[in-house]
């Protein structure tokens, strides 16, 4: 089996053996900064709690999705106007269109935008239904990318079914980036391939999986026949491969290897952690950048 293939494999088996699930956080409970775009157009701002950011993971018990996990499907927000506020006032997630959150100790701002997550299924349709999540935005542009990432973390305390993570990245390893594709103004927004609902036998037809990577794009840039010429070209070409993840990976790690040389310990494990990511999400901006060059 090449070597992604075994990789992918590991993820699945992992998703169904293992206590792996995810919630996102700045390491605190706490009431965080937000500002809060409401659906009628009016903005909320204070501090709001428990909605989890793309930052760091928990574990949680088997059998929950990484979506359900992350509490992405959250139906209402906690929310106050000031930190010393005893009033709470409970926010739904219909009446919001997007938060954007602040890390007290960082000041880097977090974002997340309400979307009806639809996937591609096997006949490469896009499902009618979908579900509705908040999605952290990892980069924004004409097609915006959304995403978070699946790390499996050494246990901090409890059992290995029910254990933490204090925030510290050299205690994880990277499984996954999941993905989603959408245009900024648009409400819907494209998974697709759910990694945590792939079964270890779907992995053993890698070509089936990456025909929906090219659907989902011709799905999103529908309106740019520029653009479908470039992911039909792209198709042509095997541009989702193992080839190309095993060449973006040999020049990733040629550049990690290069940053991280002399650093140890947290600060290693960060930038490793950052070239990870960007190595899974490598492969999805090609075409994100064909659509900004050809359509815009």
């Amino acid at each position: 089996m090449k070597k992604l293939n075994a990789l992918l494999l590991f993820i699945a088996t992992a998703s169904t053996l293992c206590a792996q699930s995810l919630q996102f956080y700045t390491g605190k409970r706490d009431f965080l900064p937000i500002e809060i775009l409401m659906e009628d157009g009016s903005t909320k701002k204070g501090f709001a709690q428990d909605f989890m950011l793309p930052d760091v993971a928990t574990f949680q018990m088997i059998g929950k999705s990484s979506e359900k996990s992350a509490h992405l499907d959250r139906k209402e927000v906690k929310f106050k106007s000031s930190k010393d506020d005893k009033n709470i006032q409970l926010i739904q997630v219909s009446d919001i269109k997007s938060l954007i959150y602040t890390n007290e100790d960082t000041q880097e701002t977090f974002q997340l935008d309400k979307r009806i997550v639809k996937e591609i299924n096997n006949d490469l349709e896009l499902e009618s239904e979908g579900r509705v999540l908040m999605l952290p935005l990892m980069e924004k542009g004409p097609i915006n990318l959304y995403g978070y990432r699946s790390m499996t973390c050494r246990a901090n305390f409890g059992n290995g079914f029910s254990s933490g993570f204090d925030g510290n990245e050299d205690t994880c390893q990277l499984m996954y980036v999941m993905t989603y594709l959408s245009k900024p103004n648009e409400t819907v927004a494209i998974a697709p391939v759910d990694y945590s609902s792939l079964s270890p036998l779907a992995l053993f037809n890698m070509k089936t999986l990456y025909k929906k990577f090219y659907k989902a794009y011709e799905i999103i840039g529908a309106d740019c026949p520029e653009f479908l010429k470039k992911v039909d070209e792209a198709r042509k070409n095997e541009y989702f491969s193992n080839k190309t993840f095993k060449e973006n990976k040999k020049e990733s790690d040629t550049e990690r290897k290069a940053v991280i040389k002399g650093k140890k310990g947290a600060e290693a494990a960060k930038i490793n952690m950052h070239y990870k990511t960007e190595l899974y999400t490598k492969m999805f901006r090609k075409l994100i950048d064909d659509y900004k060059q050809t359509c815009q």
